[in-house]
């Protein structure tokens, strides 16, 4: 009777240990998976077609977001030369139209949805800009 007791009880033993180390090896990969598929990007296209998957490019695009000024009026531009789209952890985005041009150091920025309100972009963001687009 102890005999019988003393196995059923190691392999009761047995198979919780190894279900522990199956439940801890798969805890351990899945937060890395969900880290590589909800990484922030921005996609820029029209004269330039680049995606950037580095916080990098994310902090330059939002900071000249935030430091940029509005110009005062409603606004009948030029057609823009870039489109800028910031997906956030989320997978939520935010499109913008840009206005960069290679000889000319001021450029305009404006949100997608609402097309007669622009924003000056600081000068140092529009060299940021240039250099992370290779304008």
């Amino acid at each position: 009777m102890k005999k019988s007791f003393l196995k059923l009880f190691f392999i009761t033993l047995s198979i919780l240990l190894a279900g522990c180390s199956v439940y801890s090896e798969s805890k351990e990969t899945a937060p890395n998976l969900i880290m590589q598929d909800t990484k922030e990007m921005l996609i820029v296209t029209g004269e330039v077609k680049k995606t950037f998957k580095n916080n990098k490019a994310v902090r330059i695009a939002r900071d000249a977001i935030q430091s940029a000024e509005r110009i005062p009026g409603i606004l009948n531009v030029s057609k823009n030369n870039l489109e800028m789209t910031l997906v956030d952890l989320n997978g939520n985005k935010e499109n913008y139209l840009l206005w960069l041009r290679k000889n000319s150091d001021s450029g305009m920025i404006m949100y997608a949805d609402d097309t007669s309100t622009g924003y000056t972009l600081q000068r140092v963001d529009i060299v940021k800009f240039k250099k992370l687009f290779n304008f």
